[in-house]
This record gives structure tokens, C-alpha cells and sequence, in this order.
């Protein structure tokens, strides 16, 4: 028999030429020269249920099939039940956690309320000489959007990541939402990337980056704000990109 002939079907019964009695629930066919029947399955009583063992293991098949079917040379599949286990914590190897705890102040969970220290190479934005600085009303919010903007504002404030500024030149800045379920300030930078000087050699993309992790097997959780905040970008630069809210105005580091 093969596995679809679990199913008593109307299409195994046709194969197999099986002679149905409904009043008895049995099925009855030739099969290899021997007629078979097909008896229903007994219920066991409450009181006999019971008295069993509840450490009896079920059994799919009856013995004799089970012999013929290892006879033939069939597939079998042996079935374990046992109790959920709780999910078990993965270990972290002691040379692993050494470098952790080594390394904590490149990847820390929480970003420091300093800036990065002054490197030798610093970023600048360089525009279009003679153009249209953009000087757009900020995006409208709802009074829960301004509330978590206040919130992440005050934390970028307390952070030195932003500062305010008075410039009428500005880029919008809107709330995006998250997939947990919280909200991250974005800078709509269109504007601002129509009027930017395009360098042969622009500072390296994400993608570009992740492809460079190919054949690592450890890796650490890293975020994109850790990251964007390595970036120390001159002092004449600063002016040049102040995001506008409705709020405050601020100018990113």
C-alpha cells in the first residue's frame, strides 16, 4: 500500500475492488491472493482509559502489518511524543563574551550623550553653487505624532546628536513608523540632494557595507544610528542642512 492509500477514498476503492458493508462499517478486498477485511477501530471505555498506562506508547499499526510492510522493504517512520521542553538560552563562549565586554564601547546598547571624537578625515555636503536653497512648512502631525517627535527631539537635544538652529533654509523632517511598533524621526533629504554636488566617490553605501560581511559566522547587533553618528562632518557644513519641524528648528551634527 502506498501512503495515499491511507485515505480510504473513492479512488482507492476502485483500485483495490473493496466490497463495502455499511451496517457493519467494514471493508472487505483481495490483496495479494488473500482476502482482508477492514475492521473499525474499538473506543476503549472511560473506566478502561482510565487504568491504562499513560506512559503506553500508541501504536499506528498493528503488528503483523508492521512485519509485512518491513518485509517489503517500505519506508517506515517512528513516531516520539514527548513533552515541550522550555526553550533553552543560547550560550555565549567565554572568549566571545571577553571580546564583548571588551569591545562594549563600539557597539553599545545605548548611544553616550557626547559627541564622537574629532578624526582625521572629516565629511562635508557641498551645493550647487548659486542655487535655490529649499524652504518648505513642515509636514502636519496629529497629537500623538507630536508627542513621540517632542520625545525623540528632547533625547537627540540631551544627546548633542542635533542642535537648534534659526536658518531659513531648511529640509523637512517627518516620523516614520517602525516594526516594533515605535517611531523614528526621518529627514526628507530630496530637496536638498537636487541642489548636492555629486562626488566620484561618495561615502559608501549600506549594501555595500553588509556585502563586505560575507563568510563571517559572528557578528554583533549593530544599529544604523550607531553607525550614522561616526560621522563627523565639518564645521561650514553645518549650517547647510538644518531640518525644519514643527517643534523646533534643529541642525544635525
Amino acid at each position: 500500500m502506498d501512503v495515499c492509500h491511507v485515505i480510504l477514498g473513492r479512488p482507492w476503492q476502485f483500485d483495490a475492488g473493496v466490497m463495502y458493508n455499511g451496517k457493519a462499517n467494514v471493508y472487505s478486498l483481495e490483496w495479494k491472493g488473500r482476502r482482508l477485511r477492514l475492521l473499525p477501530g474499538v473506543r476503549d471505555s472511560p473506566q478502561s482509559a482510565s487504568k491504562s498506562n499513560p506512559a503506553s506508547v500508541m501504536q499506528i499499526v498493528s503488528r503483523p502489518n508492521l512485519l509485512l510492510s518491513w518485509k517489503e522493504s517500505s519506508t517506515l517512520w517512528a513516531l516520539v511524543i514527548t513533552d515541550v521542553s522550555p526553550s533553552q538560552t543560547s550560550i555565549i563562549p567565554t572568549d566571545i563574551t571577553e571580546l564583548l565586554e571588551e569591545f562594549q564601547d563600539v557597539c553599545p546598547q545605548e548611544l553616550p550623550a557626547v559627541l564622537p571624537p574629532l578624526r582625521n578625515i572629516q565629511h562635508q555636503v557641498d551645493l550647487q553653487p548659486n542655487a535655490s536653497l529649499p524652504n518648505l512648512p513642515h509636514y502636519r502631525l496629529n497629537p500623538m505624532e507630536q508627542q513621540f517627535m517632542q520625545g525623540i527631539i528632547e533625547e537627540l537635544l540631551s544627546k548633542q546628536l542635533i542642535q537648534t538652529n534659526i536658518s531659513p533654509c531648511t529640509v523637512l523632517a517627518l516620523l516614520v513608523p517602525k516594526k516594533n511598533n515605535e517611531w523614528r524621526l526621518c529627514v526628507d533629504s530630496r530637496s536638498i540632494n537636487k541642489i548636492t554636488i555629486k562626488y566620484r566617490f561618495p561615502v559608501q553605501r549600506i549594501d555595500e557595507l553588509i556585502e563586505k560581511l560575507d563568510g563571517a559566522s559572528v557578528f554583533a547587533s549593530t544599529t544604523y544610528e550607531v553607525a550614522i553618528t561616526r560621522f563627523e562632518y565639518v564645521p561650514a557644513t553645518n549650517g547647510k542642512l538644518p531640518s525644519k519641524l514643527r517643534l523646533v528648528f534643529m541642525n544635525g551634527l
